[in-house]
């Protein structure tokens, strides 16, 4: 599998117990149907200690509206063309899904923002789990066709 920015071979890579295919070129991640669930239903990287960092609001919204007006990427995995698309609730990472196999594609540094938003919304919403606060940001997504 090529990564869809620069056609680098994606290696293997493991990450909380997941193999997922990363470009060692952009660091992007592409993450099969299911893989992000698999991960938010585990903790293996602790971000703890960051939870209380401050987003750079102005940088976040600069990268948000960059990542809106890039060309769209082929998906690596099924050749169709991706949707760019706002996280559910996480305004600020813009994934690209593919309509076609239903896999995310994810910028370096995107999964470790979806993990700290994770982590932030489970410690303002301890009843709900990892996994229903993901379910609840990516429902609309999954319910297309």
């Amino acid at each position: 599998m090529k990564c869809p920015f620069n056609e680098v071979d994606l290696v293997k890579e493991m990450y909380e117990g997941v193999e997922l295919d990363k470009c060692p070129k952009c660091r992007g991640l592409w993450l099969d149907p299911g893989e992000l669930e698999r991960i938010q239903r585990t903790q293996e990287v602790d971000y703890s200690s960051r939870l209380q960092e401050a987003v750079n609001a102005a940088a976040a919204a600069y990268n948000h509206e960059r990542q809106l007006q890039e060309q769209a990427l082929a998906c690596p995995a099924c050749g169709v063309t991706m949707e760019k698309q706002e996280h559910g609730f996480n305004k600020w990472v813009v994934i690209d899904f593919c309509p076609g196999c239903r896999g995310i594609w994810l910028d370096e540094g995107e999964l470790e923002a979806l993990e700290l938003y994770y982590e932030q919304e489970h410690a303002r919403h301890p009843e709900m789990t990892r996994l229903q606060l993901l379910l609840a940001g990516f429902y609309r997504y999954y319910t297309r066709v």
